[in-house]
C-alpha cells in the first residue's frame, strides 16, 4: 500500500526512558487546592466542585503558546457520587476515584508485584518522566468492563479501548485507520469519567495496547495541565464543549440536502451549475446547497495546485457572482470549496506573501504533498499565530463571499503544516500541527460570520476550539461497504469527541459505488445531522437509473417532513452541549451491551436509527431500555433486546421513543424554506 503520510509521530514517541517522580515529601493546601511536591517535580490538584479536577504538573514552566484557551469546567452536581482519594505524605503519586464506592480510577499495580524484577514505575505511578528528552506518561487503570471513548473522528472501532491513537493531525486520504484528521485530546468513559488536555502539543493515548487495562498518555512536555470530569457521558461532553467557547446554532437550511461534485467532473461553468439544478428540481428532489469544488479558482489544475488564491477563474465563469445570484433566485445557497495553503501568485500570494510559515533560515516552508510528486507547484501555508496574518486572510475570505454571493464555505485541508515551519517563537511544524488547523478552522468561520451574519463551515481539520463550530466533516472515505462503516464510525467517534454537528460524505468520495451502495450510504445520512452527497464520481441519483430516483426521493422526503423535529432538537443541541446524532453509549451508559455498539444511533432525544450496513438488505439492532415505536408499522417492542429487520432501498429502519409526539411537514417544495411552510401533521407514537 502506498505510504501518503508525511510524518511518522510515533517516532517522536519512541525509544523514550521514564521514571516515577518517587515519594511526595510535602503537601501544601488551601481551601481551594493541594500542592504535592515530588523529589524535582510538583502537582498542583484543584477540585472544582464536584464534577471536574484540575492537575498540573510543574505549573512554572508551562509553554503557554501552546495551551489551548478555555474556561474551567462550570459546577454541577452529577447523578452519582464521586469519591476522590489523593496521595499522602510518604507515598508514591497516585489517584484513586470510586462512583458509588465502586472504583473507576486508580494506578494499575500497587506497587512493583514482582519485586526482582521492574517492569516499569509506569504500572503503580502515576506520572513517569523522561528528565533527558522532557517527555511525560500519564498511567492509570480504568477498569475494563468499561468502553473508551474519543480522541477525534477516528475511523478504528467506536470503543478504542485497547487501541494507540495519537492526537496528530495527517491528511487521512481514503484510509480507515487509527490516523486522524483532527485530534482531540479528550476521551471518555462509560465508567463515569472524561479526560482533556487542553494543550495542542500532540498527544500519544496508549488506551491498553501496551498491557491490557494500562492506560498511557504520553506528553512531549514536562509541564501541562488536564481535567478529569465526573458524571455521565452527557453530563462530561456538555462539560467539555462549554470550556472551549459558546456553539453556535447552525442555519436553518444547512440542514438540507448538499450536492457537490469532485473538480475533475464537477460543473466548469454556470451553465452547467444551472443544468444540474434544474435536474434535481425536475426530478422533484429537494435541495439547499450547491458546492463548487476548486474549479472556481483560476489556475486550479485538480490533482495538481491544491491552493486557494481567492482568485475567480473568469474564464469559467465570467463573473464572480453569476452562480450565487442564480443559486439565489433559486432558493438555494453557495459554499465555495477552500483551503489555508497559497502558491506564488494571485491575490492571496499578493496579500499574503510575508505571511506564510517560513523555516529557521527564513525561508518560505514548503508543504509536502501528499502523494510525494516533484513537479506540483510549491506552496506554502499562512501563519494563523500571527493575528495581524490571521486578519488579512478573513478579510479575503469575508471579501470573496460578499463578491460571490455564496453563504459558506468547505473549509478543507489544514493538517498538512510544512514539518520545516516555526512559528515566532521557534516552535516546530510538527507541534504546531493541532494549533494551526484550529486557527484556520477559527478564521475561516469568521469569515463567513462576517459575511452572511451567520457562522458556519464545512471543516476537515482543527482542534478543541474549532470542534464546537458546525459542521465537523470526516474527510475522504472509500466508497466500498467498509468505507460506509468506517465513515459512520469516523462521525460518531467526532460526536463522543464533543462534536455537536459531525457529517460524511453519502457514497464516499473515491470510487464509484453501486446503485445498492449508493442508495444504502444515503438512507444511512438521512436522519443523521448532515445530508450531502460529494465523490469523484457521480452521485446524483439519476446516474443510477428511475429506481433509484424515486427511491433517493422517498428518502429525502422522509427528512425534510421531519425537519420540525431535526430543527427543534438541533436547538437542543446547542442548548444542552449534546451532540445531535450520537452513539446509543452516550445516553445508555449502564448497558453493557452498547459497549462495543458503533452502527446505531440517536438523531435527538427520541428517534434511534439503525442503517442497514450490509448487502443483504437485514440488520440486527438492540434496542435499549424503554419502550420503541418501529416506524413503518406502527409495532412496539420493549428494550433491552434485539430485534432483525429487511428494508427496501428506499427506507432506513428507525424506531421512535414510545409516547413521543412528532410533528411531519405534508407536501413538497424544492428546498428547506418551501418545505417549512407546508401544513404540518402532528402523530402520536
Amino acid at each position: 500500500m502506498k505510504n501518503l503520510v508525511d510524518f511518522d509521530i510515533s517516532e517522536v514517541f519512541n525509544d523514550k526512558k521514564f521514571s516515577g517522580i518517587g515519594v511526595v515529601y510535602s503537601i501544601d493546601q488551601n481551601e481551594d487546592y493541594k500542592l504535592f511536591k515530588a523529589k524535582n517535580h510538583e502537582i498542583l490538584v484543584k477540585k472544582i466542585g464536584m464534577s471536574a479536577l484540575k492537575i498540573t504538573l510543574n505549573q512554572n514552566l508551562l509553554n503557554k503558546d501552546l495551551q489551548v484557551e478555555h474556561k474551567e469546567p462550570e459546577v454541577y452536581y452529577p447523578k452519582n457520587t464521586f469519591e476522590v482519594k489523593l496521595p499522602k505524605e510518604g507515598n508514591r503519586f497516585q489517584i484513586s476515584i470510586t462512583k458509588d464506592k465502586n472504583t473507576i480510577f486508580s494506578s494499575y499495580a500497587s506497587g512493583d508485584q514482582l519485586g526482582f524484577i521492574n517492569l516499569g514505575d509506569e504500572l503503580y505511578e502515576m506520572f513517569n518522566i523522561d528528565e533527558k528528552e522532557g517527555f511525560t506518561t500519564i498511567s492509570f487503570r480504568i477498569p475494563t468492563q468499561y468502553g473508551l471513548y474519543g480522541i477525534g473522528e477516528s475511523f478504528t472501532p467506536l470503543n478504542k479501548r485497547g487501541r494507540t491513537i495519537y492526537t496528530f493531525p495527517t491528511d487521512n486520504y481514503c484510509i480507515s485507520s487509527k490516523l486522524v484528521y483532527k485530534g482531540i485530546p479528550f476521551f471518555l468513559s462509560n465508567a463515569g469519567l472524561g479526560i482533556v488536555f487542553p494543550h495542542y502539543e500532540p498527544i500519544k493515548f496508549d488506551l491498553g495496547e501496551t498491557i491490557d487495562g494500562l492506560i498511557l498518555i504520553t506528553v512531549p512536555t514536562k509541564a501541562f495541565s488536564f481535567y478529569l470530569l465526573f458524571g455521565s457521558p452527557e453530563e462530561i461532553i456538555s462539560t467539555f464543549v462549554n470550556m472551549f467557547g459558546d456553539p453556535p446554532m447552525p442555519p436553518k437550511w444547512s440542514f438540507g440536502l448538499w450536492w457537490s461534485r469532485w473538480i475533475g467532473i464537477g460543473p466548469q461553468s454556470p451553465k452547467e451549475v444551472q443544468e444540474y439544478v434544474e435536474k434535481f428540481n425536475a426530478n422533484e428532489i429537494p435541495l439547499d446547497v450547491v458546492v463548487l469544488d476548486p474549479q472556481w479558482i483560476k489556475g486550479y489544475i485538480a490533482g495538481v495546485t491544491q491552493a486557494c488564491s481567492f482568485d475567480w477563474d473568469h474564464d469559467k465563469f465570467p463573473t464572480d457572482n453569476e452562480v450565487g445570484d442564480y443559486l439565489e433566485m433559486k432558493g438555494k445557497k453557495l459554499a465555495l470549496w477552500i483551503n489555508p495553503y497559497l502558491d506564488f501568485n494571485g491575490t492571496g500570494y499578493e496579500k499574503l506573501k510575508n505571511c506564510l510559515l517560513k523555516d529557521k533560515d527564513g525561508k518560505i516552508a514548503l508543504v509536502s504533498n501528499q502523494d510525494k510528486n516533484p513537479n506540483k507547484p510549491d506552496r506554502g501555508m499562512v501563519d494563523f499565530t500571527r493575528k495581524e496574518c490571521a486578519e488579512t486572510w478573513i478579510s479575503l475570505l469575508t471579501d470573496l463571499l460578499k463578491r460571490s454571493n455564496a453563504q459558506t464555505v468547505i473549509s478543507d485541508f489544514g493538517e498538512t503544516v510544512p514539518l520545516a515551519a516555526t512559528d515566532l517563537k521557534g516552535t516546530l511544524g510538527y507541534m504546531l500541527r493541532n494549533k494551526l488547523g484550529d486557527l484556520y478552522q477559527l478564521a475561516a468561520f469568521e469569515g463567513v460570520r462576517r459575511a452572511t451574519g451567520e457562522g458556519m463551515i464545512w471543516g476537515r481539520s482543527g482542534s478543541l476550539r474549532s470542534h464546537n463550530l458546525p459542521v465537523k466533516w470526516g474527510g475522504d472515505s472509500n466508497s466500498t461497504w467498509e468505507g460506509m462503516k468506517t465513515a459512520l464510525r469516523g462521525a460518531l467517534s467526532a460526536s463522543m469527541s464533543g462534536a455537536l454537528f459531525s457529517a460524511f460524505d453519502i457514497g464516499g468520495f473515491a470510487g464509484k459505488p453501486d446503485k445498492e451502495l449508493f442508495l444504502r450510504w444515503t438512507a444511512a445520512e438521512t436522519l443523521f445531522s448532515y445530508f450531502k452527497l460529494q465523490g469523484t464520481t457521480e452521485r446524483e441519483p439519476w446516474a443510477y437509473g428511475e429506481d433509484a430516483v424515486k427511491d433517493f426521493r422517498e428518502l429525502a422526503e422522509l427528512r425534510y417532513s421531519l425537519m420540525p423535529y431535526i430543527l427543534s432538537e438541533a436547538e437542543k443541541t446547542v442548548q444542552n452541549r449534546v451532540p445531535l446524532s450520537k452513539p446509543l453509549i452516550m445516553v445508555y451508559p449502564d448497558d453493557p451491551n452498547l459497549v462495543n455498539n458503533e452502527d446505531e444511533f440517536l438523531l435527538g432525544s427520541n428517534i434511534l436509527v439503525a442503517p442497514i450496513l450490509s448487502e443483504d438488505g437485514k440488520r440486527d439492532i438492540y434496542l435499549p431500555e424503554g419502550q420503541w415505536v418501529y416506524y413503518y408499522d406502527n409495532k412496539t417492542y420493549e428494550g433491552r433486546q434485539w430485534v432483525s429487520k429487511q428494508e427496501g432501498l428506499n427506507r432506513v429502519p428507525f424506531f421512535i421513543k414510545k409516547g413521543t409526539e412528532l410533528e411531519f411537514l405534508s407536501g413538497k417544495g424544492n428546498n428547506l424554506e418551501k418545505y417549512l411552510e407546508l401544513p404540518k401533521v402532528k402523530k402520536v407514537f
